[in-house]
């Protein structure tokens, strides 16, 4: 599921969410769309004095947006979500998750404030708009959601360019300026972007996305590094990730998907502590009964080079497994 969140959020690389309705209110039309979904988790290596099975309402999102189009505009999610992720787990209160006012002043120029959505990376927002339910070892490295102003510009039929500030806190800071293009050649989805932390950290991304033989296949490449004021004498400063997914069809409405991640850091620890560099493997054999519904199970695999993880009594341990199920409406 590409990350292409933002008021870029053309096509998919994969199938998102049910076509949203639409209610009418005092002043506008307005189309809305979100999901409940609940699963079911074991996991090994979860640390003394944690559980290594949980039930859990990964969400409860409703999004709203303006559906005439105008030269003003907006776009909101709100309700609550967990993240599981595959070095980590966070889960969010009911709030506001992102939401922005868009400006049209002329044709194909687009002015987006308020809190954003990045355009980094392959992984959405909403696990039910991923092809995997866990989150990956890249995505934990990238920026989520931040407030902020982007300017989006269509130089050519499905090619977009855009520029961004923000004040975004991923690297420890507040201010952070991105410029990239999204768009489609040729068959093949591409984002590419550059992302300053001001003088903490930098990321170049690139994903692309293509359907080969029936089979969507979608690739996100990272590299990280530090700026001086964050460099620490003997230690490594830059990093790199790659993340490839496969989502084949076994039938109509029955898909497995896969993702294999490997990330290399050496010393400096921006994707966190896992030692210089692991690997992950995910397969979420995925049924959808109905265009709005799906039921999945998942399995994920992840290894470090360090015991990064600790089983219920406490002793290190290199590697952590996933296993679970969830079920999700989409609306």
């Amino acid at each position: 599921m590409r990350r292409f969140l933002g008021s870029l959020a053309a096509a998919g690389l994969l199938a998102g969410a049910a076509s949203a309705g639409s209610i009418t209110v005092a002043n506008s039309n307005i189309e809305m769309s979100g999901a409940v979904t609940a699963g079911y988790f074991y996991v090994t290596n979860e640390g003394a004095g944690n559980n290594n099975d949980y039930f859990t309402v990964s969400n409860f999102s409703v999004g709203l947006k303006s559906k005439d189009k105008g030269t003003i505009g907006f776009v909101s999610y709100f309700g609550s979500n967990t993240w599981d992720g595959l070095l980590g787990r966070t889960t969010n209160k009911f709030k506001v998750k992102y939401a922005w006012v868009s400006i049209n002043p002329v044709e194909g120029l687009t002015v987006d404030a308020g809190l954003l959505t990045t355009n980094i990376g392959y992984e959405l927002y909403h696990s039910y708009d991923n092809l995997n339910y866990t989150f990956g070892m890249v995505w934990n490295a990238q920026p989520v959601t931040y407030p902020g102003a982007r300017v989006t510009y269509s130089v050519a039929e499905g090619i977009d360019v855009y520029a961004e500030y923000n004040q975004d806190g991923t690297y420890g800071q507040s201010d952070s300026l991105a410029i990239g293009s999204i768009g489609s050649v040729g068959g093949i989805d591409y984002a590419v972007s550059y992302y300053d932390g001001n003088a903490t950290q930098n990321l170049i991304d690139v994903v692309l996305g293509y359907s080969l033989a029936g089979m969507d296949v979608g690739l996100n490449l990272d590299y990280h590094w530090k700026d001086d004021a964050t460099k620490t004498a003997g230690q490594d400063d830059t990093a790199y990730g790659i993340a490839i997914y496969l989502n084949p069809a076994v039938a109509a409405n029955i898909t497995v998907p896969v993702r294999l991640e490997y990330v290399n850091q050496g010393t400096s620890g921006i994707y966190g502590g896992i030692g210089d560099s692991a690997y992950s493997v995910t397969v979420t054999p995925t049924y959808k009964p109905t265009d709005n519904t799906y039921v999945r199970c998942e399995i994920a695999y992840v290894s470090t080079d360090a015991k990064a993880f600790a089983d219920d009594k406490g002793n290190p341990k290199d590697n952590k497994t996933f296993i679970g199920f969830e079920a999700g409406f989409l609306f």
